[in-house]
């Protein structure tokens, strides 16, 4: 099962999807997810994945078998 946080000032949002459903909806749900990354790195935010259980910084293309993403916003200094 892959997952992808995202935390904001409304609280986590979390995207889950498995990699081994063959369903309209397990597609869907990666699809989302997918999109999800895309959107978020074009407003300028990083995004980790979870390798050997530890968060890594990852500019490559969304895995769906990937464990779990997270999305960092940028910090908006003044």
């Amino acid at each position: 099962m892959g997952r992808i946080i995202v935390a904001n000032r409304h609280g986590d949002q979390v995207v889950e999807w498995d990699p081994t459903t063959q369903t309209d909806e397990g597609r869907a749900a990666i699809a989302e997810a997918e999109q999800i990354l895309r959107e978020a790195r074009a407003r300028g935010c990083a995004v980790s994945k979870k390798v050997d259980g530890k968060h890594v910084l990852d500019d490559g293309p969304f895995d769906p078998q990937v464990e779990e993403y997270q999305i960092i916003a940028p910090i908006a200094g003044g």
